[in-house]
């Protein structure tokens, strides 16, 4: 926690300041930061500056405990008490009270509805006035306990085998989807780890969990069974149903940490290469022949991480390997 300026420090502020000096140089000379300064020096408002009227504001700030802010005002606690009467809410009252001078943020008239001892400026049971009258608040923004994903008890991707991580075993896939022109279709892309075989699967009845879980079904179906080991793939809402993938098909599907897609970073820049033909904002919804027809140039495209080899060639020698 920053150190509050003291007796000694608002003295020199007070003496440069007579001396003509800026916010920047006394703040070089105090040791302190300039907004630091700036705030400091707005203490006497557009006076000249007094070392021992900022100390004796800044000494009635820092009292504790501090009275609440309508249980200090009376006034302005009727005027609170007579809107929510009127049904309106903490935010409707915090900025009609600011258009006739009066200054009380939504949040201190929560506090003031919810104070049980009316220490707070209302009388106890004011949280009845509410809009929508709760006997408790509600945990507010980033303090409420996390909401249960739409995924259910998943399988992180810290629980992936490590085999999965050096590529050394093939098998293990990573998916996503690609989003067309205003959100309207999508494609499921996936690619095989050790070999950047690629496989397009198309949506053309949108990419709800059910379609996606029987696309992404419909495609790895085709591979030999000695390839599917495990997918991994975002946490997206798309991916609900992984459990039917799972049970059909009998791999394993794990999922990223939230925001981290270089989790997938295969998947990501094989998504980079299909954008070639698919650029963003396109219609997605092209049939599945010719999302075929770009599978296959991708996949009999000469890749430098495998010396120029194709990820077809070096697919096709996994497999009979792995079958």
């Amino acid at each position: 926690m920053a150190r509050r300026l003291d007796v000694g420090e608002r003295a020199r502020i007070e003496v440069l300041s007579q001396q003509g000096f800026g916010d920047g140089e006394i703040a070089v000379r105090v040791g302190r930061s300039r907004a630091t300064i700036w705030r400091e020096k707005k203490r006497c408002g557009p006076d000249v500056y007094c070392a021992r009227r900022a100390q004796a504001s800044a000494d009635a700030s820092a009292e504790r405990p501090r009275l609440a802010k309508l249980a200090s005002d009376p006034g302005l606690a009727r005027l609170v008490h007579k809107r929510l009467k009127e049904r309106l809410s903490p935010h409707a009252i915090s900025a009609e009270l600011a258009q006739s001078g009066h200054r009380v943020c939504a949040e201190t008239i929560y506090r003031a509805c919810y104070d049980r001892a009316g220490r707070s400026g209302l009388r106890p049971g004011a949280w009845k006035k509410l809009p929508r009258a709760r006997r408790r608040r509600k945990p507010r923004g980033r303090c409420e306990k996390a909401k249960r994903s739409v995924l259910g008890e998943y399988k992180p991707i810290a629980g992936r085998p490590s085999e999965a991580e050096d590529r050394a075993e093939p098998g293990h896939w990573e998916g996503d989807l690609i989003i067309g022109k205003d959100n309207q279709s999508a494609v499921a892309t996936l690619v095989e780890r050790s070999s950047r075989h690629t496989l397009l699967a198309a949506l053309p009845g949108g990419y709800d969990a059910q379609s996606t879980a029987q696309a992404v079904t419909r495609a790895l179906a085709r591979q030999p069974g000695g390839m599917l080991r495990t997918l991994t793939w975002d946490q997206g809402r798309e991916m609900a149903r992984w459990a039917d993938i799972e049970k059909t098909l009998g791999i394993e599907v794990y999922f990223c940490d939230p925001r981290s897609p270089w989790q997938r970073a295969t998947n990501e820049q094989n998504n980079g290469i299909l954008r070639r033909w698919l650029p963003k904002g396109t219609d997605l919804n092209i049939g599945a022949a010719r999302l075929s027809v770009i599978e296959d140039r991708i996949n009999n495209m000469p890749r430098k991480l495998h010396r120029w080899t194709t990820a077809q060639t070096i697919y096709n020698e996994l497999c009979r390997d792995h079958r």
